[in-house]
């Protein structure tokens, strides 16, 4: 997986459409794949209610798409447009077509519809500020994300927050947090993952981060910009990939040997440890070389080792 700043971010989707995906299909392809992780993940859920929190930007416009999809799949949904869009937004005009319900701040001076949305809804989706975010966040905005953290906190039974992109407040470079952030129990981040996600406070605040993406050509293999990313998150698929097959007659002998030396009286896990890792590196056989007075007390728990007994 690409591991990308924001600016990075920006070039490929500015080559994107230039190459002729649009920035309205990038949205669409990362909207529905979002709804689709939603629909994947509480698959099982009770209450399938979910509530977009809805920004004047892409990912707002990412939320509303999702919302759209998961009203066709029969959740209940609604969006409270807490920063303005245009009257005749047409992503709000399908998800009023698909059954889902609206509400506008500037039509709910008090918050009252605000508020009773929140608690009405047992899902969350987080779509009021994306990877372009600055902090601090201006003081109407970090005002409201405030109330809605501290309706969050207070409620007995809280909702599943869902983040878009990334959890709104957050600095998609530097990890760095709005204390009015609101902690998602899982983020959808489209594309790659964005540098900032991976840092802390950032991170404990995203809770699982799913990728998914938005369309680039051949997964973006003909895109300059893509290709100068070089940057990579490391997960299984990639390790998969990395790591030779091993021979179906293969034995202990076939994939090397390690020596660990190590370990005292007062250290004896540092032996245990590390020969445990060599191991599970993929030794085929290893070897502890340690004082003898620590035989008995490791041996028991790492039967795959053979011994040296060293004098104390």
């Amino acid at each position: 997986m690409k591991y990308i700043s924001v600016a990075e971010v920006q070039a490929v989707e500015r080559e994107a459409d230039a190459s002729g995906l649009s920035y309205a299909q990038m949205m669409e392809n990362a909207g529905r794949n979002l709804a689709a992780v939603i629909a994947e993940v509480y698959a099982y859920a009770d209450g399938k209610k979910i509530l977009g929190l809805v920004g004047s930007g892409n990912n707002g416009g990412d939320t509303l798409v999702a919302l759209t999809h998961l009203a066709r799949q029969g959740w209940q949904t609604s969006a409270y447009i807490l920063r303005p869009r245009s009257t005749d937004d047409p992503l709000i005009q399908r998800l009023l077509e698909a059954g889902g319900k609206l509400a506008r701040s500037e039509d709910d001076p008090k918050r009252q519809e605000l508020s009773r949305m929140l608690h009405d809804n047992a899902f969350w989706l987080d779509g009021v500020l994306g990877t372009g975010a600055r902090l601090p966040l201006k003081p109407e905005l970090a005002q409201e994300m405030s109330q809605i953290r501290k309706m969050l906190q207070e409620m007995p039974e809280p909702p599943v927050v869902i983040a878009v992109d990334c959890p709104s407040g957050v600095d998609c470079d530097s990890g760095e947090a709005a204390p009015e952030c609101l902690p998602a129990a899982l983020t959808v981040t489209m594309a790659a993952i964005k540098q900032g996600l991976l840092k802390f406070p950032a991170y404990d605040l995203c809770g699982d981060i799913r990728l998914v993406d938005i369309g680039l050509p051949d997964g973006g293999e003909r895109l300059a910009s893509w290709q100068a990313i070089k940057c990579q998150v490391i997960d299984e698929d990639w390790m998969r990939a990395m790591l030779p097959l091993r021979p179906n007659n293969a034995h202990k002998g076939t994939f090397g040997t390690a020596l660990v030396v190590a370990g005292s009286l007062n250290y004896t896990g540092a032996a245990l440890l590390a020969g445990q890792a060599a191991y599970r590196a993929g030794a085929g056989l290893v070897t502890l070389a340690v004082p003898s007075p620590l035989h008995s007390a490791l041996s028991g728990q790492f039967p795959e080792a053979t011994w040296l007994l060293l004098p104390h």
